[in-house]
């Protein structure tokens, strides 16, 4: 089993409050769904009839998080695997990193947060490279760290990108409305193993002076494939030998604002709340199937499932049968599961709604005990 990232109410209001600073202008280019080998455009209709999250569920796998006193968790919001052990970061600001055996046991945990050269402050990005613990710290540098919290290495950076993520022998910077190198104006930025920049891609029109980041990595992988979907845009681009094609297209129509022509302006985000319409995708792309989801301001968050192979897309209800919000961590697919977590009370409800053969617990973990702890835990859906 293995996860990635994120939960809605808390990165949703960084998101709002980070743009209501103001940013760069951009345009977005449309594609035909004819225009690449591989390029597919989805509509989204955030109007359609909505079918509750539980009816989608085939089967779930819950994993109870073991709770000490040392692990008290508040939310789950990205796992990263090694071998037999699942690495949890907090957040940036609290700056601690749990341990935990890929069944929810409780192993270990560390924090090198402060300002020291073997020390982090608050990170952007975590990942894992083979059995190291990458942490980028915003425009300063990409710490390294064993699974004690052992300082093994660290590269300084000159560029203050957006996101990093390991592509090829180097890196892939998110550089979308940032100058890199002073002048250069590309959206994204590729190193060498020397950190030294080798491709620049993705040309973009000169901004006001802003940048602007959300807080899921802009890079993922998908088996040998790397892709990029920056902030504020409806296309995800795939890596090639030749450099960057557009290969998924959300077409939301009318109802996404940024339209070729449109520009970033200061509090553009209430201008699209007030005529409802999308400025910003967070996508988990599978094999099989893509989680998609926006928000159009409080309490008009939207959800979809979208069908790779038939291309059909799912409006979803994430509410509980109590008429709350549902509220998960998304954590990303694993072959055919996708790996969310939430809390043990949303998970009782989310458990009376399904039929006995349709849940399942890992070893070690029942719900008396996941009922009598407060930490997240952490569940594999398989989709019907």
């Amino acid at each position: 089993m293995r996860m990635v990232k994120t939960r809605t109410p808390h990165y949703i209001l960084l998101i709002l409050l980070l743009c209501s600073l103001g940013c760069g202008n951009q345009t977005e280019v449309a594609e035909t769904e004819n225009g690449q080998d591989g390029f597919q455009s989805y509509k989204i209709d955030l109007h359609a009839d909505k079918i509750p999250f539980v009816d989608l569920i085939q089967s779930i796998e819950i994993t109870q998080l073991e709770e000490t006193e040392e692990s008290l968790l508040r939310y789950v919001g990205q796992v990263e695997f090694y071998e037999d052990k699942m690495v949890i970061p907090t957040n940036s600001n609290d700056g601690t990193i749990y341990i935990f055996s890929n069944k929810g046991e409780y192993i270990s945990k560390f924090n090198r947060k402060g300002d020291g050269p073997e020390e982090y402050s608050r990170w952007t990005d975590i990942w894992m490279e083979d059995s190291l613990i990458c942490i980028y710290v915003r425009g300063k540098s990409i710490n390294r760290y064993d699974l004690e919290g052992n300082f093994v290495s660290r590269d300084r950076l000159e560029e203050p990108a957006e996101h990093i993520y390991p592509y090829k022998s180097g890196y892939a910077l998110d550089m979308h409305m940032l100058y890199t190198q002073d002048s250069l104006e590309y959206s994204v930025v590729t190193t060498d193993s020397q950190m030294k920049i080798d491709q620049t891609l993705l040309p973009f029109k000169k901004g006001q002076g802003f940048s602007f980041g959300q807080f899921k990595n802009s890079f993922f992988t998908l088996d040998e494939d790397f892709f990029y979907l920056r902030s504020m845009s409806d296309t995800v681009y795939q890596f090639t030998a030749d450099g960057v094609v557009p290969f998924i297209h959300y077409d939301f129509q009318d109802d996404w604002y940024f339209k070729p022509g449109v520009e970033i302006e200061h509090g553009f985000n209430e201008k699209s709340m007030r005529q409802k319409q999308a400025w910003f995708v967070l996508n988990f792309v599978g094999k099989k199937h893509i989680y998609l989801f926006t928000t159009l301001g409080p309490r008009m968050d939207y959800s979809f499932l979208i069908d790779r192979t038939s291309n059909q897309t799912v409006n979803i209800e994430t509410r509980t049968s109590t008429d709350e919000y549902l509220d998960l961590s998304w954590l990303g697919w694993q072959e055919d599961q996708f790996l969310v977590a939430l809390m043990p009370s949303q998970l009782t409800d989310l458990i009376d709604q399904l039929n006995h053969e349709q849940y399942a617990f890992t070893e070690g973990s029942t719900l008396k005990e996941i009922e009598a702890t407060e930490n997240p835990v952490l569940v594999s859906v398989k989709f019907k």
